[in-house]
C-alpha cells in the first residue's frame, strides 16, 4: 500500500527525521507515516496504514484534519493541532505524480509545544512591561507633583492656593476658565490641569483663537467632510475636537471666538456633540475643554461681543493667575528657574549677583512670566561674566518710579539677613505705609498694584490688622 515513489532508501531517510511525515492518497487513506509520527500519535505504522483521515479524527489521534482540508481546498494547508495533549502545527500539502497522474497529500507535523509555551510567556511578559510601564508613568506624574520636578514653579501664597485648586479640580470634567494678564503663563497651567487629571495619557490639544482667522475657526475645531467646501482636502479633515477625544481640547483667547461660531461651541459644551462643516450626521467626542482669556469676558458680553450663555457654561471653575506684581515671592524662584533652563540649554553656568536681586523683586514686570524668561535667557546668552551684575540689566528695570520701597535707608538692615528675609521687610514696611494713610484695602490695592484679595492675603501674613 506504499506509494510507489517511496523507495526503502528514501523510507529510511524520512525515519530520520525529527517531525513527523505522513502520507495519504487522493480518498483520505493513509499509506504511511514515519517513525517520528508513530511517537506523535501514539500508534504502530501497521495499526494506522490503511485508515481513512475520518477515522483518524474520529479517534482525536489529529484534530482537525488537515488531510481533509487540503483534499476539499486543493491547496497547501496549515493548521494548528493536538494530539495527545501536544499541540503541532501541521502542513499539508496536494502532489500529483508525472507518470501515473496520482493524486497524494503529505503532510508535515512539527512539535511547536515548547514554541507556544514560549509565545505564552512572551506575551505574558509583554502584559507585565505594558502595566509596569503604566505604572511608572503614573508614579512619575505622582512624583512630580508631589517632589516639585513640574513646570509650574512658585512658592507664594497665591500661587499655593491655585495649585491646591488645580488639584482638586483637575479629575473632574467641569469647564476651566483660566483668567490672568498676558504672559502669566496660563497655558502651563492649563497643561498642568491636563498633567494631574485621568486624561494625562490622552492628548493635550492647544489653539489660540487669537491666532487663527475667523473663516478657518470653523473647520480647524470641528473638521469637515470631503467636497465640502471648495478647497478643501479631497479626503476630508479631522477636526482639532475630535482628535482632542479622552483628552483635553485648551481654547486660548477665547475671547477671540468668532461670534457667528459660538452656538456651535455651546452645543457641543451641553452634549459633546459637534457637526463637522458638509455633514449631516452628529458626532460625539469625549473631550474636556479649558479655555484661558486675558479680557474681561463679561464686560465683552455687555458689548454683545461674546454669548453670555457661552460665558456661564465656559466660567464653571474660574481661576485667577495673578500677575508677577501681585505675587513677588515666586520671582526669584522662577529667575532662578529659567537660570537652570538656559544654562543647561547654552552651556553656561551664569548666576544672579545678590546686588541684582533686589531689582527683580521690585520691577513690576508688565510682560510677568513672558517677559522674565527672554531677559534670562537674553542675560544667559550675553553676559561675559559667569554672575549677573547692576549694569547687565536694562535701564528700565534700574530706573522706574513703582519701586515699591527706597532701598536707600534699608541697605544696613541687609546684614545679617537672607534675601527673603529682607525682601519681606520691604514688602511689609509698604504695606504698614499703605494701611495707615489709607485705611482701606481697596485703596491700598488700588495705590499698590495688587488685587484687594492679594493686599488682604499680605496683612495677614505680616499680621497687620
Amino acid at each position: 500500500m506504499s506509494p510507489i515513489f517511496l523507495s526503502s532508501e528514501i523510507k529510511m531517510m524520512l525515519d530520520q527525521l525529527k517531525d513527523g511525515i505522513y502520507i495519504a492518497n487522493k480518498n483520505g487513506v493513509t499509506l504511511w507515516i514515519n517513525q517520528t509520527s508513530e511517537k506523535q500519535l501514539g500508534v504502530k505504522r501497521k495499526d494506522i496504514i490503511g485508515k481513512t483521515a475520518d477515522e483518524l479524527e474520529a479517534r482525536n489521534l489529529f484534530t482537525p484534519s488537515v488531510t481533509k482540508i487540503v483534499l476539499k481546498k486543493r491547496k497547501t494547508i496549515s493548521k494548528a493541532q493536538t494530539s495527545k495533549g501536544i499541540q503541532y502545527l501541521a502542513t499539508g500539502s496536494l502532489i500529483e505524480l508525472e507518470e501515473t497522474g496520482e493524486e497524494y497529500v503529505i503532510v508535515h507535523v512539527k512539535d511547536i509545544s515548547e514554541m507556544v509555551k514560549n509565545a505564552f510567556k512572551l506575551k505574558k511578559a509583554e502584559t507585565l512591561m505594558s502595566q509596569y510601564w503604566n505604572e511608572i508613568q503614573k508614579m512619575k506624574s505622582e512624583k512630580r507633583v508631589e517632589t516639585g520636578e513640574k513646570r509650574l514653579i512658585g512658592t507664594s501664597d497665591a500661587h499655593n492656593e491655585v495649585m491646591d485648586l488645580l488639584r482638586r479640580v483637575a479629575n473632574f470634567d467641569a469647564t476651566i476658565l483660566l483668567q490672568g494678564e498676558t504672559g502669566v503663563g496660563k497655558s502651563v497651567f492649563a497643561k498642568e490641569v491636563h498633567v494631574l487629571s485621568d486624561r494625562r495619557n490622552q492628548p493635550f490639544v492647544q489653539v489660540n483663537c487669537g491666532a487663527l482667522p475667523a473663516n478657518l475657526i470653523e473647520s480647524e475645531l470641528f473638521g469637515y467632510k470631503k467636497g465640502a467646501f471648495t478647497g478643501a482636502n479631497s479626503r476630508g479633515k479631522t477636526g482639532l475636537i475630535e482628535e482632542a477625544s479622552g483628552g483635553t481640547l485648551f481654547l486660548d483667547e477665547i475671547g477671540e471666538f468668532p461670534l457667528e461660531l459660538q452656538p456651535k461651541l455651546l452645543q457641543f459644551l451641553q452634549d459633546k456633540s459637534f457637526l463637522p462643516i458638509g455633514s449631516t450626521v452628529l458626532q460625539h467626542s469625549d473631550t474636556r475643554i479649558i479655555t484661558a482669556t486675558n479680557q474681561d469676558l463679561l464686560q465683552l458680553v455687555k458689548e454683545k461681543r461674546f454669548r453670555e450663555d457661552l460665558y456661564y457654561r465656559l466660567n464653571v471653575i474660574p481661576i485667577e493667575i495673578l500677575s508677577l506684581k501681585e505675587r513677588r515671592e515666586d520671582i526669584l524662584p522662577l529667575a532662578h528657574h529659567f537660570l537652570q533652563t538656559y544654562n543647561y540649554k547654552y552651556q553656561r553656568n551664569v548666576v544672579l549677583s545678590k546686588e541684582v536681586q533686589p531689582f527683580f523683586y521690585r520691577y513690576n514686570w508688565p510682560g510677568n512670566i513672558r517677559e522674565l524668561e527672554n531677559l534670562i535667557e537674553r542675560l544667559v546668552i550675553t553676559v561675559r561674566q559667569e554672575k549677573i551684575l547692576e549694569n547687565d540689566l536694562p535701564y528700565h528695570m534700574l530706573k522706574t518710579d513703582d519701586e515699591p520701597a527706597s532701598l536707600g535707608a534699608e541697605e544696613e538692615e541687609l546684614q545679617g539677613k537672607s534675601l527673603s528675609e529682607y525682601l519681606d521687610s520691604i514688602e511689609r514696611k509698604m504695606i504698614l505705609r499703605a494701611y495707615s494713610k489709607y485705611k482701606s484695602t481697596r485703596k491700598m490695592a488700588e495705590k499698590l498694584g495688587l488685587t484687594q484679595s492679594a493686599v488682604v492675603r499680605r496683612m495677614k501674613k505680616y499680621d497687620i490688622s
